[in-house]
Parts: structure tokens; sequence; C-alpha cells
């Protein structure tokens, strides 16, 4: 049984597919109103009318028992975190989770990681970097190669910005405002602007691969046009870790176009490239739908 932790777009999307793709069942579901439960699992046609509900009104929806997240921890097996990050202390999800000793945690949510990565052990977390593409999973399978350096383009938020900016020639402040309109902006737009997001998931890559790296070390300057084929790129090489803007030559492979995402790894015996999408509610509900699945076949 599964405690969904977050209901917003991803958690709706993950939840429509755990039922379609699978057997599993949530046994609670909570959003920022609070949280319901069904011992036994939601059936579909429950899951239905919850998902018919506004924002944060799950706990009123008639479905299940209005319950604490004490209890509900107490009664799943897994809990899936779906909630928006909290670069500041981590909150509510890191208390969250520190209750949950013994449940499996599968995360989108990059803030408790990032601030405490060594402390969670029985954590699946392949959404909180490139989500739709599984550069976890690839990360995992370097040891033990040492990783000299890694480059990437790993927000797509900034990435269709600058485009259209440098490729569709539209003004900086206009292609903000369609990311917004577009819904693939931060709900706090500056954890892109100014580089947090894409700091945090070097800082997911790096401990990843073993190498110690907290927020606070990684250089960041906020995302500006420079002109013709700019990139905002993440960069960990030599003990450094920077995000900022630069202008790339026209043959880098890193480039890509809009929302999607690239990743240049070279070890001391290859260089790997890793284009695919990143970030998207359907993308990153697949994400979690696959560490879900392993989580509970162990």
């Amino acid at each position: 049984m599964i405690l969904l932790f977050g209901f917003g777009g991803v958690g709706r999307t993950y939840a429509q597919l755990l039922y379609q793709r699978t057997s599993y069942r949530l046994c609670a579901v909570f959003d920022s109103g609070g949280g319901v439960m069904k011992e036994e699992g939601f059936t579909p046609s429950e899951i239905a009318a919850l998902l018919n509900t506004a924002r944060g009104a799950v706990s009123k929806a008639g479905v299940g028992r209005p319950v604490h997240i004490d209890e509900a921890l107490d009664r799943c097996r897994v809990l899936v975190d779906v909630s928006p990050p909290n670069y500041q202390n981590g909150e509510p999800a890191a208390s969250v989770y520190r209750k949950a000793r013994g449940l499996a945690i599968v995360t989108a949510n990059k803030a408790p990681l990032v601030l405490n990565f060594g402390e969670y052990r029985n954590i699946y977390y392949k959404a909180t970097v490139m989500a739709g593409t599984p550069l976890v999973d690839l990360l995992r399978g370097l040891h033990p190669q040492e990783v000299k350096t890694v480059r990437g383009i790993l927000n797509g938020s900034t990435n269709y910005i600058l485009t259209r900016v440098y490729r569709d020639g539209v003004s900086f402040n206009t292609a903000v405002e369609e990311a917004r309109e577009k819904g693939i902006l931060e709900p706090d737009p500056t954890l892109d602007l100014e580089g947090v997001d894409p700091a945090a998931k070097l800082v997911i890559i790096a401990n990843t691969l073993g190498i110690p790296l907290s927020l606070s070390q990684v250089e960041r300057q906020p995302v500006t046009p420079l002109g013709p084929i700019t990139r905002y790129i993440a960069v960990l090489e030599g003990g450094r870790a920077y995000v900022k803007p630069a202008r790339l030559p026209p043959e880098d492979p890193l480039h890509v176009d809009y929302t999607m995402n690239a990743v240049e790894i070279t070890t001391e015996v290859n260089t790997i490239l890793v284009k695919g999408k990143g970030a998207g509610r359907l993308e990153t509900a697949f994400a979690l739908l696959n560490d879900t699945m392993r989580a509970m076949s162990t």
C-alpha cells in the first residue's frame, strides 16, 4: 500500500498511472489541506472522486476517512513524495521522511536530498533529475569509474526561455512569461531563473557519484541572455561546481532546444552523452511509478 504525499499536477498524474498500469493501490492521499485514508486501498472510482476535488480539498472529498500523517505512515508500506521543494529546511517533507523510518521513500522532491543526502537510506529518487530520462540509473552504473567532469543543461524551463530568445527572436521577458503560462516555471520562478533548481540537481548528481557536495558549495549566476547560442549550464569538475549562462560553440554536443535536457559525463575511460526530456507531469509520474514498482518488489 502506498501513501501519496502531494496531490497537485504530478501527484494526480501519478495516481492515474498507478491505477492504469499496476495492481498497486493508494492507502492514503495528502495535500496541503490534510489527508484521507482507506486501509484496504482506494478503489478506482474513489480515486476518480479524489481526482475531481479542488486543490487542497482532499480531506473534504468524502472519500475514505480523514487521517493524520503519523497514522498513515504506520499503515502504509511506501511513501511517495511529490510535495513542492523547500530549500530552506526541507519541510514539511523532511519531517515526514524522518517519521517514515522503515518505509521505502520514492520522491520527486529534491530539497530533502539536497539538504541531507546521507540521512536517507531506503530512498528512490530517479524523478529528481531528468525525470523523463534515466540519468540516475546511469550514474549508479558508473562506479567504480572515476568521473572527471559532468556538464549539463538540467533545467528545461530556462532552456525553453533561452531557446525562444536566441532562436525565435522573442524578448527575454516575453519568453519568461510564456514559460510561466505553460506551467514549466517553478511556482517560485527564482528557483529556475537564479539557478537553484539546476544547482540542486548538480548536488544530487555529485552525491550519487559519491562526491560530497552541498547546495551552498555550488556557485550560481542568474540566467541572462548573452547573445546567440546561449545556454544555462551546470558543471561539476575538479572539485568545483557552478551554474551559469554561457555561449557554447555551435558544435558543442550539449545543444538541445526548448525543454530538452542534455548531460555530458566524462570518466577516466569514456565520454557519455545523454539527451532527453527533463521534467513534465507525465515524465515525472512515470519515473515515480518505476521507482514505486522497484520499492514494492524489494
